[in-house]
Formats: structure tokens, C-alpha cells, sequence
């Protein structure tokens, strides 16, 4: 079933680095596979650092395995951590994107510890500002997420979210991706609400 603040869409999924939009939303993106059109925007192709120069193959991989291909994939060439001197530039770019695909509603990472995240959640605010805005989680850098917005994930959900994370070999070894990790980030916040397994969200406008 296709999530009432949804709508028909489309709907765009901000991401300001490769695997941002997976590990934020990945288990949101399995549950509307093939249900809505669902546009991801990366910023950052991160190839600053030589270690990553597989990263953007993994990217689509990664993505594919939640459905998003071809011009439903859209990477633009912003530079990794140094947003802040872009800023003007990716709302510029931003804006384009509203008036190309017409989106419903967003999903922009938070404004947490990471300076990329910060300028794209302030940005998305200005470009998007006549649009519902979907604020996701990032464990890994959050300050101190009050998430109230429970999304149900099935089992299957999460596997296909593990397994489109999977795909992100040059991160294998980080604590975060690990597999044991992602569940952990899954089931804990539903504790509360007692939901199994979820991924939590912070609507920040809602446009009806």
C-alpha cells in the first residue's frame, strides 16, 4: 500500500553521498518498489579519496536492488565535505530538479555532525519549499534524532535493504555496515512503538 502522505508522486530522495539515500531510506524504497516513480539524487560521487574509485559501480548496484535505474538515478558532481563553498550552486541545482520532475514530496538527510548533510537539509528547505519534506535518519551521525514517523518494514524489506547495502564493498569494514549494525539501527527505534522492524522519519512540512 502506498503511504497516505505519499500520495501518487513522484517523490525524490536526497542523498548527499553514495549510500546516504540506502542507509536512510532503503527499507522505504523496497516497500514502494514499483508502486510510485521514486527519483534518487546523489550530490557527491566521493572520489576525492582514492580508496572509493569503485564506489559509483556499487552505487547503482546498490540502488538497482531497490529499484532505482536508469534516469531514476541521478548523480551530480558536488565535492565531498565542502559543500558549504557549493551552497548557492546545489540550490541552484536543487531547484532545477523541482521543476524537472515536479515532486510530491522529499526526503532530505538531517542536520546533524556531517557538513554535507547540513548544507543539503538547508538547501532542500529553499528549493522544495512549496513541497512535502520527509526529514530521514542517519544513526552514524545524528546529534540526537526524535523520530516521529514509524515506517513498518517487513522482513523482506529489510533484507532487501541488507542486501542493497551489501553491494557497498569499499565500506565493508566500517562499524556502521556491518550487517549486525543496520538490523540493530532497524529494530531499536520501534521498541518504543512496538514495531519489530522500521525505519523512523520527521516530517517537516506536510502540503496537502
Amino acid at each position: 500500500m502506498v503511504l497516505d502522505f505519499i500520495r501518487k508522486g513522484p517523490i525524490v530522495i536526497l542523498s548527499p553521498h553514495p549510500d546516504d539515500a540506502e542507509y536512510g531510506c532503503g527499507g522505504l524504497l523496497s516497500k514502494l518498489k514499483g508502486k510510485i516513480p521514486i527519483y534518487v539524487v546523489t550530490l557527491s560521487k566521493n572520489q576525492k579519496n582514492p580508496l572509493n574509485k569503485n564506489l559509483m559501480k556499487e552505487q547503482k548496484e546498490s540502488l538497482k536492488c531497490l529499484g532505482i535505474t536508469g534516469d531514476k538515478n541521478i548523480i551530480a558532481d558536488f565535492i565531498t565535505r565542502e559543500f558549504s563553498y557549493s551552497r548557492q550552486e546545489i540550490c541552484d541545482y536543487l531547484w532545477k530538479i523541482n521543476e524537472k520532475i515536479k515532486p510530491t514530496c522529499i526526503f532530505t538527510p538531517p542536520f546533524d555532525n556531517h557538513q554535507d548533510h547540513q548544507v543539503t537539509h538547508n538547501e532542500s528547505l529553499r528549493a522544495f519549499k512549496t513541497k512535502s519534506i520527509i526529514e530521514y535518519d542517519i544513526p552514524r551521525s545524528e546529534k540526537s534524532p526524535k523520530p516521529v514517523m514509524f515506517v513498518k518494514l517487513s522482513k523482506k524489506n529489510l533484507d532487501e535493504k541488507l542486501k542493497a547495502l551489501s553491494k557497498y564493498k569499499t565500506y565493508k569494514n566500517k562499524t556502521y555496515f556491518k550487517k549486525e549494525a543496520i538490523v540493530a539501527a532497524c529494530q531499536a527505534p520501534g521498541i518504543k512503538v512496538e514495531i519489530p522492524i522500521c525505519e523512523v522519519y520527521n516530517p517537516i512540512s506536510i502540503i496537502e
